[in-house]
């Protein structure tokens, strides 16, 4: 089928920043952009869509983030913004209440943050016992590096007294050497693998459940991290399912899958299905396999070369987790790499980040004359050499810009203003050369592009604070905040002759927005709409 879309105030993002009124799309591809003059006269005859003056942009690819996380978020109990344990305790009493969940039935929350609490205390398992305690209840921090759960869930995974503990993770303990209910970095993973698995079909409705969310934000391509969410199932499971909606033709937005594998058992398993990045369909795709390492700023648990600055009483020496040894990390890396397997890693935290580089560097110093495209993802505290050294070897920044958002509040308090100066440093990613590819890391944080490029062009929290922007000298313009939505995750899946920019030949994916980006105080950018999400030539939403 044949479209034209006329009268819009069209951003091409191609290298030449060019403008145009009008294109045109057959069976799914950009045929002809330019005047609509021009472009009316290319198509001959075609449905004519008047977009009356309003912006029109190339859809938006988010780099990582967690699909089918956020469409399972939407099915448990949403803490997002809770200000006190009160409130949360009575979200999960309403939850349960809401969905008739019966006494000895499992009960899951996401989205709480102790920072935003009046006591800024995690909740612990006798918080929770106090009115939950005939339901086996895991309650995720919005990080989902850490949960608390309830002492019947402790004793169902044997982990409640004297708990032998684990490499990654804690599992917190008081003064008897009983757990207290909060667990850390991969010892959450000991009660998400004991909670009932959801199965294809229901995995299928998480993943469209969120699709259909996404496509709302101008979301036109992403790539996520699904097979960490253990309670799905495995990644078979996963795989199966989205193999499914591809070959059904259900998928709203293009997918590309990051393979976390968290062992080398897992990793082999996966190898002998004969996968390889890049395989798939124009919908599915089979993206890079992927590390995680360390875990959240606001949770102490990213792991840093010097201790936090405002480490509680009894813990001066934190500084952080490692989810991975040095050696399983160039084993990991090193396997999926020989496999034709494009590398991705988590890191948050230089510790973390340094590790990631060391490894990776070694790989990429022994293929000199190959485009790898390696990335690392968060990248917030970037103290010397890091950035540096992504440019030197061509390592994508794959950069969560909406993290500076929420995080201004607290990055001072937890590494000390030297290390807060080089943290969220976009702009020198940028003045380097690193190729900056943007995600949301939804649900950790709010889908919404528009978000991420505010926070990237403000340097402000949602409140507009402080004036100015924080560390206004690494603001991003809002030409480059867009390309790191565009262009940056085209690049860095090796799709840059397909997406990221409207000209001839490439896949017909667009954002309609109702104001110009480029031409309105940024501080205004969160109140812009999403009129309007086309993938493929189709109107998936329209406002």
């Amino acid at each position: 089928m044949k479209r034209v879309f006329i009268n819009a105030n069209g951003y091409a993002m191609d290298k030449a920043e060019s403008r145009f009124e009008a294109a045109a799309v057959e069976d799914g591809i950009i045929s002809c952009v330019g005047s609509n003059e021009e472009v009316l006269a290319c198509a001959g005859e075609a449905e004519v869509i008047d977009l009356a003056g309003k912006t029109l942009l190339p859809g938006v690819n988010d780099s990582h983030l967690h699909l089918l996380s956020y469409g399972y978020s939407l099915e448990v109990a949403d803490l997002n913004d809770c200000k006190s344990l009160e409130e949360l305790k009575r979200r999960v009493k309403k939850y349960i209440e809401d969905n008739d969940i019966q006494k000895g039935q499992w009960v899951e929350g996401r989205g709480w943050d102790q920072n935003q609490f009046d006591t800024k205390e995690m909740p612990t398992r006798l918080d929770l016992d106090e009115e939950f305690a005939d339901y086996y209840v895991v309650l995720t921090r919005t990080c989902a590096q850490i949960s608390v759960v309830t002492t019947n869930v402790l004793q169902l995974a044997g982990i409640y007294e004297n708990p032998v503990q684990i490499e990654g993770g804690m599992i917190l303990t008081d003064e008897n050497n009983t757990a207290n209910g909060i667990l850390t970095g991969l010892a959450t993973e000991i009660v998400y693998k004991i909670i009932p698995k959801l199965g294809v079909d229901r995995i299928k409705k998480c993943i469209l459940s969120a699709c259909n969310k996404y496509i709302t934000s101008g979301m036109t391509s992403t790539q996520t991290d699904d097979f960490e969410l253990l309670r799905a199932g495995n990644f078979e499971e996963i795989l199966q399912a989205y193999e499914e909606l591809d070959r059904d033709g259900l998928l709203p937005m293009r997918v590309n899958l990051m393979l976390h594998l968290a062992t080398l058992e897992e990793l082999e398993a996966f190898i002998k299905l004969g996968y390889k990045t890049g395989d798939g369909s124009p919908f599915f795709r089979i993206g890079p396999f992927k590390t995680i390492t360390d875990g959240s700023l606001g949770g102490r648990t990213a792991a840093l070369r010097e201790p936090y600055s405002d480490n509680p009483a009894g813990m001066a020496d934190n500084i952080g987790e490692m989810y991975i040894s040095r050696e399983e990390l160039e084993a990991l890396t090193r396997m999926g790499f020989d496999h034709g397997l494009q590398l991705v890693s988590d890191g948050i935290g230089d510790r973390a980040m340094r590790t990631v580089l060391d490894a990776f560097i070694k790989i990429i110093e022994d293929h000199p004359d190959e485009d790898l495209r390696f990335g690392i993802d968060h990248c917030q505290i970037t103290t010397e050499g890091i950035i540096e050294d992504f440019a030197r070897y061509g390592i994508i920044g794959g950069l969560e810009l909406i993290f500076l958002a929420s995080d201004i509040a607290i990055v001072r308090d937890r590494v000390g203003e030297h290390r807060a100066a080089m943290s969220y440093n976009w702009k020198k990613f940028k003045d380097l050369g690193v190729v900056i590819a943007a995600g949301s890391d939804s649900p950790v944080e709010e889908y919404s592009p528009l978000h991420g490029i505010y926070a990237a062009v403000s340097r402000c929290t949602y409140d507009k604070q402080p004036e100015g922007g924080y560390h206004p000298e690494q603001k991003l313009s809002v030409s480059d905040a867009l390309h790191a939505f565009t262009t940056g995750p085209a690049y860095a899946t090796f799709e840059e002759d397909k997406k990221g920019t409207i000209e001839e030949g490439k896949y017909a994916d667009f954002v309609v927005l109702d104001r110009d980006l480029y031409a309105i105080d940024p501080l205004s950018i969160m109140d812009t709409e999403v009129l309007m999400t086309v993938v493929g030539g189709e109107i998936v939403y329209q406002k």
